[in-house]
């Protein structure tokens, strides 16, 4: 609060000395404080958000809201009254103004990518309170704003590259990089599908999983063939098109593949999975594991997990029993060789000499971890013991035709 009360006092000095600075220098500085107050208020805003209870929750959204408002400051921008909304709420939320092209190209990429995080923060309070429509549509209004940043920094860097020196500092200084537009892209796609699966809407969410995928996959070849200081895409190429991920779905390629793509398909696997799309689904749980083995390592924990998926889409809908019970087996294996490590590692900070305050918090979070190991064990020996039970009995039956 003492920062808030401190960058206002700033304001008004600003708009006081008519005098010293010219009304551009004026402005300029007003925006830059203007930045400033927004952060506070964003910082309060996710504060509060973490307290929980209708009071907090609606606090939370009024501090995004003037977040919003400050970070928008000078900026002609369109903006909903309190009496377009149906529910008074709802005129809290950073959603209700409008940012254009040509409102995102005057303002700084760091002010842009405040702009985008805070919308992204509110569409995840909406999540969390159950309004999936107006959560959905927040980190929507986020993510064309971040296409717009991406096509409005592609610009600048292709002005840069033609030696255009007054785009440079543009670039290289005031802002995140190209790879970091590229990958707030991916990540709200990622939480626009979060908020699909939350709201039980498995095929919108799969959608939005195999954007995030093959945005991904698009960047990344980007990335590839640019440095950073050579040939880029053209204007029309800065985003991935939005064609039918079923009929031309990204290649898994391990040489390149990242944990990042593992995540993605995982997640989209699972949503191909809730609306019967079994065969789909584990070709994406095959893949992420195909990635996590290659770059994490056959005994990560990671593997484990995936396993763990893909064990019961195989023996549940897929009714697979045989392949089922390998996915688990190895899954449990790979859990019990993480708990004797985990358990080894207690033991060391039990027994070391020089116990202190770091080594205590390392204790800590390793029993921790051993918890969550232990409950993985444990599903793991439950589902192995059913699908043996399972196998035991298709075997009785089959036996039993035999002799009639």
């Amino acid at each position: 609060m003492k920062a808030t009360i401190r960058i206002l006092a700033d304001v008004e000095r600003l708009t006081s000395k008519d005098d010293e600075y010219d009304d551009a220098t004026i402005g300029s500085m007003i925006r830059h404080h203007r930045h400033e107050l927004g952060k506070t208020y964003n910082g309060m805003a996710a504060l509060d958000a973490t307290r929980g209870g209708d009071a907090h929750w609606e606090r939370a959204m009024s501090l995004f809201r003037e977040a919003e408002r400050n970070y928008l400051h000078g900026f002609e921008v369109e903006e909903k009254s309190s009496e377009e909304f149906s529910n008074p709420l709802e005129a809290t939320g950073a959603s209700s103004t409008e940012v254009t092209k040509a409102v995102i190209q005057q303002m700084t990429p760091r002010r842009v990518e405040s702009l985008i995080n805070v919308r992204s923060n509110v569409g995840e309070l909406l999540r969390l309170r159950g309004r999936y429509e107006a959560a959905a549509e927040t980190v929507a209004s986020a993510l064309d704003m971040a296409g717009m940043a991406l096509e409005d920094a592609h610009d600048r860097a292709t002005s840069m590259l033609m030696g255009d020196a007054g785009s440079v500092s543009t670039v290289m200084v005031d802002g995140p990089g190209l790879d970091e537009q590229r990958n707030a892209i991916v990540d709200l796609l990622i939480q626009m599908a979060g908020i699909f699966m939350s709201a039980n809407r498995f095929d919108e969410a799969a959608e939005a999983y195999e954007r995030a995928l093959s945005s991904h996959v698009y960047f990344r070849k980007w990335s590839e063939g640019n440095d950073g200081m050579g040939q880029l895409p053209n204007r029309k190429t800065v985003l991935p098109a939005n064609t039918s991920f079923s009929t031309n779905p990204p290649k898994l390629d391990l040489t390149v593949a990242t944990i990042i793509e593992a995540t993605i398909r995982r997640n989209l696997a699972h949503a191909l999975a809730q609306i019967g799309q079994n065969n789909l689904s584990l070709e994406h749980y095959a893949a992420s594991l195909a990635i996590k083995r290659h770059t994490l390592g056959d005994s990560h924990l990671e593997v484990a997990h995936t396993l763990m998926d893909m064990g019961a889409l195989i023996g549940g809908p897929m009714r697979d029993f045989t392949k089922a019970l390998i996915c688990f087996k190895e899954a449990l294996y790979i859990f019990r060789a993480n708990l004797e490590e985990c358990s080894r590692a207690h033991d060391i900070d039990v027994m070391g000499e020089n116990r202190n305050a770091k080594s205590s918090a390392r204790t800590f979070f390793d029993n921790e971890d051993a918890e969550e190991i232990n409950r993985s064990v444990e599903n793991a020996l439950k589902n192995i013991s059913l699908l043996e039970a399972a196998l035991l009995k298709d075997r009785d039956g089959a036996s039993t035709k035999r002799r009639r």
